[in-house]
């Protein structure tokens, strides 16, 4: 059973957050019905808890990136100060409590889901650098808000963030990045 819970999650996630790179439009056919799925308590909505105040972090994007992981929305990337000095240095470990947030925008302007991810104390996920994650989408679209059963607040340990997890597997430090050609090069003062 935890198992095809993972795997419905799972499948959630993907289309939420646009996995393997598909476009919104196409993830749709994919989705499945949340009815009929455990209780999660890591899946009930709520106000956004950890990055609630992303606006006061420091914006590490230029412009808007399109982000084809991020189910081909653009994104904005703030880091908050704890995190903020070693984001911005590539080689550096992100400190426990850095919390990132990507800002998302529909193609036709509208909000997005809000992802977050926070370093967690050692121990918390060893396997995945410790890294909690989240998504919330307060207000989707009606067709979404269909699919996905209304507003969501997915975060670790929920299996509908397993896809958050295998795909920042996938990068150094656990982190996508912002484009070169689309990222600070400083610290704001």
């Amino acid at each position: 059973m935890k198992r095809l819970q993972r795997l419905v999650g799972f499948a959630f996630l993907l289309s939420a957050c646009g996995g393997a790179a598909a476009p919104m439009d196409r993830q749709g056919a994919a989705m499945m019905s949340a009815k009929g799925m455990a209780a999660d308590p890591a899946a009930m909505f709520g106000p956004l808890e950890v990055g609630a105040d992303w606006a006061s972090y420091v914006k590490f994007n230029t412009s808007p990136v399109v982000s084809e992981t991020h189910g081909g929305r653009l994104v904005d990337t703030y880091v908050n100060a704890v995190g903020a000095a070693a984001y911005l240095d590539e080689e550096a470990e992100l400190p426990v409590g850095a919390v990132i947030v990507k800002t998302s925008t529909e193609r036709d302007g509208a909000p997005g889901p809000i992802f977050v991810m926070e370093k967690r104390a050692p121990g918390f996920d060893p396997e995945h650098g410790d890294w909690a994650y989240a998504i919330h989408w307060a207000a989707p679209p009606p067709a979404w808000a269909k699919k996905l059963g209304g507003p969501i607040y997915w975060r670790s340990p929920s299996p509908r963030v397993g896809y958050c997890v295998e795909c920042h597997d996938n990068y150094d430090r656990n982190l996508g990045g912002v484009p070169s050609d689309q990222r600070i090069t400083a610290l704001p003062e």
